[in-house]
């Protein structure tokens, strides 16, 4: 006679019970969540519809549609020359930035050395002290070593700006990867930089494009920093925004604002397509 052994089995919790938060707590936190993405959006929206508006002023809600104000945009100068200089300054930004802060990522990710906290709070101290700050800053800093009012100056504002989000993208998709994969490709004979482009790169290529798109989007709407080192003719787009709000508020003004939003807009698009939203915000 054989007895039978009664194995106790765990009881599945709900995923209420996981959470700990009911039906009604999660409904509430849906609600108050929907209400707040609203009032993100909802401005945006806005300044989309003012866009196509037929009337000679800014006016919400249109009384007629038409895109006679984007003609009037894509005719004037300034503001093409605005959209090329920021699409210009925001490429090369993100492309230095990214350059850079990869090697330096992957310093402070694996080696283990005297100094690494505070080398790693200088890459990240943009993010601690106010944009204006840091322009009036590297406005002295240009003014003194006298390269101020250059766009190549512009452009290394910029890289200064964005390299701690490429810094803090690349580091959180390193701390996810094997180690073990990069000590056997030295052990097979492979330098540090060879295993640097032909192993790492490619296991952290999503977090290495994502880092490069978050770069170029904060490029794209940077204006505390621009508004210090740009000149007459040499104007972003978000500077020459600024600009023209402050003596009147055209319908134009108001198209280039769409512009801005729409080409951020894309480029968050982009990441999703590649890497997804919710892997880019774990990153």
């Amino acid at each position: 006679m054989t007895a039978s052994v009664a194995i106790p089995t765990r009881k599945r919790r709900s995923q209420s019970d996981t959470s700990g938060i009911g039906p009604t707590g999660r409904m509430v936190l849906g609600s108050i969540s929907g209400l707040l993405l609203m009032l993100l959006i909802a401005p945006m929206l806005v300044l989309l519809l003012m866009s196509f508006s037929n009337a000679d002023f800014v006016v919400f809600p249109p009384t007629a549609f038409s895109l006679k104000w984007y003609y009037k945009f894509f005719a004037m100068g300034d503001f093409l020359s605005a959209l090329l200089t920021s699409f210009e300054v925001a490429v090369a930004a993100s492309l230095i930035a990214t350059l850079i802060g990869l090697p330096a990522a992957y310093v402070l990710v694996r080696r283990r050395f005297p100094g690494r906290r505070a080398l790693a709070a200088v890459f990240l101290s943009p993010l601690m002290v106010p944009q204006i700050i840091v322009g009036v800053g590297l406005l002295q800093l240009y003014t003194a070593l006298g390269g101020a009012n250059s766009l190549t100056g512009l452009v290394m504002a910029h890289v200064v700006a964005v390299l701690p989000y490429v810094i803090r993208t690349v580091g959180a998709a390193l701390s996810t990867t094997n180690v073990s994969i990069e000590e056997a490709a030295a052990d097979l004979g492979a330098n540090q930089l060879e295993v640097l482009a032909f192993v790492v790169v490619p296991m952290i290529k999503g977090g290495v494009l994502a880092a490069a798109l978050f770069a170029l989007i904060m490029s794209w709407i940077n204006v505390e920093i621009s508004i210090f080192l740009t000149t007459t003719g040499s104007y972003t787009l978000p500077v020459l925004l600024y600009n023209y709000m402050e003596y009147s508020l055209t319908p134009v003004v108001v198209v280039a604002g769409s512009v801005s939003i729409v080409v951020a807009v894309a480029l968050v698009a982009v990441i999703d397509r590649f890497i997804g939203l919710s892997s880019a915000m774990r990153l």
